[in-house]
């Protein structure tokens, strides 16, 4: 009886512990809020050369505190190994994009997934970090690729267009 009582009383207080992080809203994955993620390639894109741009959502923190680190130059020469290694860990939407080029990505693409965070990597000729974290509460997002460099920008819900 004094068994089944202490055993009653450790899971009560590892119930408690669930319920206490839940209350002080401790982070959980969630789901994209993103409608589109637009690409638009400029004329000079990558020194006017075809770029490799990944939209990579990330399903657990050991492998996103690696990749948040990463430029993308060690990214891209270590993809393959990061999806076999860690294929439930990450998902990675692949595009190439041309200069002078605009795609859209819509919404389906990225799922029903839950995830701690998404990060974007453009294989640029020219050394750089080449990467960005994208917020998952915006609604949506254009990532403007450049000669050197792209910069991503989130649209508010209601903005002006």
């Amino acid at each position: 009886m004094t068994q089944l009582a202490l055993a009653l009383l450790a899971a009560s207080m590892l119930a408690g512990c669930g319920a206490l992080a839940l209350m002080r809203g401790d982070p959980r994955p969630v789901k994209p809020d993103w409608q589109t993620v637009t690409l638009v390639a400029a004329n000079d894109a990558n020194g006017n050369s075809a770029l490799a741009v990944d939209v990579v959502l990330v399903r657990d923190k050991a492998v996103l505190d690696t990749l948040a680190a990463m430029p993308a130059s060690r990214y891209f020469a270590a993809k393959g190994d990061l999806q076999r290694t860690f294929p439930e860990a990450l998902t990675v939407l692949a595009v190439e994009i041309t200069p002078g080029q605009a795609l859209q990505l819509d919404a389906k693409r990225f799922g029903e997934q839950r995830v701690w965070a998404a990060l974007v990597f453009a294989n640029y000729a020219n050394p750089g970090e080449h990467r960005e974290r994208l917020l998952l509460g915006s609604s949506a997002y254009v990532l403007q690729l450049n000669a050197q460099g792209f910069a991503a920008s989130d649209i508010k819900t209601g903005a002006a267009r």
